[in-house]
């Protein structure tokens, strides 16, 4: 008797158990993207990632980092200077290669990201004044990434992505390696020409 009793207190929680998972995993046929309120997702951003690869916290920074890269670079507050200020280690002061690029396109397509640098220094090169930027294509499996530009301060990648995302909203800033040679000058000013009525 003792032994039936013991038997049943064993397998009676893992009966309730396989029950209680098929109950709540039935008739849940929305997507990912239906499940959290805060998500929009575009075809376009269906198209250049495979939303099943990323959980909900990764879906919300990828479609919230632009807007989030604004509003945080131009926040205020209160706290003293010394402990706002960017730490430079002895490492980046010494390598002149490491320096940010603004990222335009991340794909899969190989061809969509070669025409969208093609693109991009040909629009580039004929309406912007005084700094004529570079493009550049990194793959790193599964993406091939376009980057424009080269600068070894933030504030300037800052400054040349808010100009270029009239044209390319999904511009955002990332750590790169860099070509020294082609970064602008610090007074240089990123901005359209002005078209007059002759052109």
């Amino acid at each position: 008797m003792m032994k039936k009793l013991i038997l049943s207190l064993l397998f009676f929680p893992l009966l309730i158990s396989c029950s209680t998972t098929e109950s709540v995993t039935e008739g849940d046929e929305r997507t990912p993207a239906d499940r959290s309120p805060y998500l929009e997702i575009s075809d376009e951003t269906l198209e250049e990632f495979v939303l099943e690869e990323l959980d909900d916290f990764e879906r919300t920074l990828y479609l919230n980092r632009t807007r989030l890269t604004d509003r945080f670079a131009t926040i205020q507050h209160d706290m003293p200077e010394m402990f706002t200020r960017e730490v430079i280690t002895e490492e980046q002061e010494t390598d002149q290669f490491a320096g940010y690029r603004v990222q335009i396109l991340s794909t899969r397509d190989v061809i969509h990201a070669d025409t969208t640098r093609d693109n991009f220094v040909a629009w580039a090169d004929t309406t912007m004044e005084d700094y004529k930027p570079n493009a550049y294509v990194h793959f790193r499996q599964p993406f091939y990434r376009v980057r424009a530009g080269d600068f070894q301060s933030r504030e300037k990648a800052i400054e040349f992505s808010r100009l270029i995302k009239q044209q390319y909203p999904e511009a955002w800033i990332v750590h790169d390696r860099i070509e020294p040679e082609l970064v602008p000058a610090d007074t240089t000013s990123f901005r359209f020409k002005e078209i007059t009525e002759e052109e």
